[in-house]
């Protein structure tokens, strides 16, 4: 179901750059290859997991020429090039048998110019893990987890792929929603009680099936390889030296599904907050920087303009709408809570490592403050 008769509502979809039918997912596919200019990055990428896997993965990076003003016609062409070299600086500061904090020029200066022209961090987000890091095996067939390979990995192998590529399928199954949660705020605005509810009782499908999508973790992501192969070259950096650039000694957030867009638009549609929690509050506003610019833009208009939460108690329907669809976001959130006490607490305790997310949290107590915050509000 399209957004009505709301003109605004409508426009957001251009403005903001989300699309219609893949919400925050690109509307073309992700690129495949760079201009010429830049082969030796498409041919690293092929090799990326080899050259870690033999422990030589420094020397091949200290390899690449130094493109010191990359140019690009295109916003996919950007994110092509942030995806490489993201993979690239992570390999190089996060590559066995100890961490380097040392980047060299030839990656930190193009990826902090490609970095600044989209307008966030030279770091790994899920902007590039998730939203631009796969290819469709089937041009022909739609944007499902059965129809996906991933660009670019590190160790490499299935899990690491599932477990970029579920969230991806996330990301797709939950644009379904978007449209819906949209002209239930617009209803709710103009009073329209009936069909805000009614368009919130359509979402939950919709939220079931993403939760079913993120059980799948389970199947074809194990912990132990997620923990051990995975998380590590996904983590923060920590006055890590970009050398070339200014200023050279940087620190950012690593990937987290925080940086989620879909995941904070519920929120901001339902009018969920989480001033009651100020670490929380200022966590989740601090990973906006890590999304594309417009989806960040996207996510305070809808915040700013969302009436569903105020008008529930003026509705026994649209009350009984907002409460379904907020048990669902709940169920969601516990399941995730699951994943990361299995995939996270569990195996640190049993091979005696640090449990720090890698987006720089503790991640049980940060998903819990948000699985009760939805409850407080419901």
């Amino acid at each position: 179901m399209m957004i009505h008769d709301d003109p605004n509502l409508r426009s957001w979809f251009s403005k903001f750059q989300v699309d219609p039918v893949r919400g925050f997912l690109p509307a073309e596919d992700p690129l495949a290859a760079l201009p010429e200019r830049y082969r030796a990055w498409d041919q690293l990428a092929d090799e990326l997991t080899p050259w870690i896997n033999a422990g030589k993965i420094r020397k091949r990076i200290g390899q690449l020429p130094l493109i010191d003003h990359p140019e690009f016609q295109s916003t996919t062409e950007l994110e092509r090039a942030m995806l490489l070299l993201s993979f690239f600086a992570h390999a190089w500061v996060f590559a066995p048998p100890e961490p380097e904090n040392e980047l060299p020029a030839n990656i930190s200066v193009p990826w902090t110019k490609v970095a600044n022209q989209l307008g966030r961090p030279p770091i790994i987000a899920h902007a590039s893990l998730v939203l631009t890091n796969w290819r469709r095996l089937a041009q022909s067939k739609p944007v499902s987890l059965g129809n996906l390979a991933t660009q670019i990995q590190f160790y490499g192998g299935v899990d690491e792929s599932n477990f970029y590529l579920i969230t991806t399928a996330i990301e797709k199954i939950g644009a379904k929603a978007i449209p819906m949660l949209l002209g239930a705020m617009y209803n709710a605005r103009i009073k329209n009680y009936k069909t805000a509810a009614d368009l919130l009782y359509e979402s939950i499908p919709i939220l079931k099936a993403v939760h079913e999508e993120l059980k799948k973790m389970y199947n074809f992501c194990d912990p132990y390889i997620f923990f051990t192969r995975v998380r590590p070259f996904i983590a923060s950096f920590e006055n890590v030296r970009y050398i070339g650039t200014t200023p050279e000694i940087r620190s950012y957030h690593g990937g987290s599904a925080a940086q989620s867009s879909l995941l904070q638009f519920f929120d901001c549609a339902l009018g969920i907050n989480y001033e009651n929690n100020a670490s929380t509050n200022a966590y989740l506003k601090e990973m906006r920087k890590f999304m594309p610019p417009h989806h960040a833009a996207f996510l305070t208009e809808v915040e700013k303009t969302s009436v569903l939460r105020e008008s529930r108690d003026k509705d026994c329907m649209l009350k009984a709408a907002y409460k379904e669809v907020v048990d669902q976001l709940i169920a969601f959130r516990n399941e995730h809570l699951k994943i990361v006490s299995l995939y996270i607490v569990k195996q640190a305790r049993l091979l005696e490592a640090s449990s720090v997310g890698t987006g720089g949290t503790n991640p049980m107590v940060f998903l819990k403050s948000i699985r009760n915050r939805n409850e407080d509000l419901k």
